[in-house]
């Protein structure tokens, strides 16, 4: 039952919370497209949770404290009973681009509940926290078809699914960061099924960590619609193998971080995203009016 008050991932330089609106309770929404206008996003939610704790474990000031408690009972009252006895917080919009429709699950928010309310428990001990995380969990064990949150890349191995479409977009980001929810629920939990999940999610990546990688930049996801990832999501990837390599001690995540960091290090390759990312936003802007057509 060992777990660390600061969640491990460092947000500097990438997010700082400050562009989204903020409700009277202090929960964050994001401002989607004109039709769905402002939005509870559980996953910006758990992370800003998370990211108060570590404002709170830096300076010690309540205010931090209470954010993130007023996101954890957010997450608390909004999760719902799902497929497969799952709890799960429901996404009741719809999303453009990737076209999952309401309702769906998503297993980064589920993943970043987990860390937040585990977390929380250890500063409140509410029975409900490890209730509602024990519920939340378990969208990692089954697959789309039966109500969770996992599908399979093309050798077989399992992801955990940000987005749970057809055909499956695999973002690396979103398997990470459910991954370390996994992480921190069998750091606390620590029974041989919650290390056997964490395993199979840390080997997937191990054995197919190349699908992203283009040779000079790393792909957001496995999309069809080929997008390299942007400069923020490049060191988000870099930040989040340098995070396995700590947790896991495997020199292969330490190896290929080096390897990312030298792609967004390197003049030519930035020269060579840049072009490709004008080619890529021409193509999606195609995509677009295509998919506002079919609407």
């Amino acid at each position: 039952m060992s777990i660390d008050l600061y969640y491990p991932f460092n947000w500097r330089g990438i997010e700082d919370f400050k562009s989204y609106d903020y409700d009277e309770a202090g929960l964050p929404r994001v401002l989607y497209s004109h039709d769905l206008g402002l939005r509870y996003n559980p996953i910006t939610i758990a992370q800003y949770g998370l990211y108060s704790l570590q404002q709170y474990v830096n300076n010690k000031k309540e205010i931090h404290l209470c954010r993130a408690f007023a996101c954890a009972k957010w997450l608390t009252e909004h999760v719902q009973p799902w497929r497969s006895g799952i709890l799960a917080w429901i996404y009741d919009y719809d999303l453009y681009f990737y076209g999952p429709k309401a309702p769906w699950i998503s297993a980064m928010a589920q993943g970043e509940g987990v860390s937040l309310l585990l977390r929380c428990y250890l500063l409140q001990p509410q029975d409900l926290y490890l209730e509602v995380a024990r519920g939340a969990i378990r969208a990692l064990d089954f697959p789309v078809s039966e109500g969770g949150a996992v599908d399979y890349l093309p050798d077989g191995s399992r992801w955990f699914e940000e987005y749970p479409t057809q055909p499956p977009s695999h973002v690396f980001n979103g398997h990470v960061f459910a991954l370390l929810g996994a992480l921190d629920f069998a750091d606390y939990f620590g029974t041989p099924d919650d290390w056997q999940r964490c395993d199979i999610g840390l080997r997937s990546i191990i054995k197919n960590w190349r699908r992203w990688d283009c040779g000079y930049w790393t792909r957001y996801d496995l999309h069809p619609t080929d997008r390299l990832a942007s400069h923020a999501y490049q060191i988000i990837h870099i930040r989040c193998m340098r995070l396995l390599a700590q947790r896991t001690v495997r020199p292969i995540y330490a190896k290929v971080a080096a390897r990312w960091q030298g792609m967004l290090r390197n003049p030519w390759c930035n020269v060579r995203w840049l072009f490709t990312k004008i080619k890529e936003k021409i193509r999606l802007r195609q995509f677009a009016n295509g998919w506002y057509h079919q609407r």
